[in-house]
């Protein structure tokens, strides 16, 4: 990490500006655009640290404007056994092969954006079972890729749709990234390089979701949709096929 280049700095500072402009207009999807394009200028597992670490440092980001839309009786139980199994997944993924790992995380995510390009939503009604199985598969998918989100959103827009939804994510995301951090903290796996260029990533990140907050409202719901689902389309495949 020490070692980026100054270049690799500069793609990895607009990568994070895309991500941060694809959560800013759809309220996800960051980790999902970072996810298989940090994995060319760093080896995945630590871009699965950067993209933690950013995630994390942004997670209160407009947190007025939403916090008291949570419903944080759904959302607390989610982020426990997102937690238990990310602790559980750490360990497995540190010792991956790099460009394995960087193609499954591809294949993640074009799986991942099959069901927002359908419309399909998982309609579960809260029950106990939907919710130890989405947060399994969260905490499972953040350690392995940072790629926590799918699975949040799929279990959400099953029980909220709108503004409580939107809330319910951030909700679930500023507790998720901010509780894997504590645990890589605890088990020693951050190093003062890991926080110095996911430091300088910050405010890329910020900059893409104040920017994709701020458009949101003056784009045509169809037109953004297509445009973040593209730009994950092609992060995935080029992760993929790379």
């Amino acid at each position: 990490m020490g070692g980026t280049s100054p270049a690799a700095l500069a793609a990895l500072a607009a990568i994070s500006l895309l991500a941060g402009l694809a959560k800013g207009l759809t309220g996800f999807g960051g980790a999902l655009v970072m996810a298989p394009l940090f994995s060319f200028f760093v080896p995945p597992q630590q871009a699965a640290l950067l993209i933690v670490l950013v995630h994390a440092a942004t997670s209160l980001q407009g947190v007025r404007g939403w916090h008291a839309q949570v419903r944080w009786s759904r959302v607390l139980p989610f982020v426990l056994l997102a937690l238990l199994s990310a602790q559980l997944v750490t360990h497995w993924a540190a010792g991956s092969d790099a460009a394995r790992m960087r193609r499954i995380i591809g294949a993640c995510v074009l799986l991942a954006t099959l069901p927002h390009l359908s419309g399909w939503r998982w309609q579960h009604g809260g029950r106990w079972s939907s919710t130890v199985l989405a947060g399994l598969a969260s905490g499972a998918m953040t350690a392995f890729g940072g790629l926590g989100g799918p699975a949040a959103v799929c279990y959400f827009s099953g029980i909220a749709q709108g503004a409580v939804l939107r809330a319910n994510l951030l909700g679930c995301f500023a507790l998720l990234f901010c509780g894997v951090t504590m645990l890589l903290a605890a088990a020693h796996q951050l190093q003062a390089p890991h926080l110095v260029l996911s430091a300088l990533l910050v405010p890329a990140f910020a900059a893409g979701v104040r920017a994709g907050e701020r458009l949101s409202p003056r784009l045509p719901p169809r037109l953004f949709d297509r445009l973040v689902c593209a730009l994950l389309l092609a992060s995935g495949l080029l992760a993929l096929l790379v």
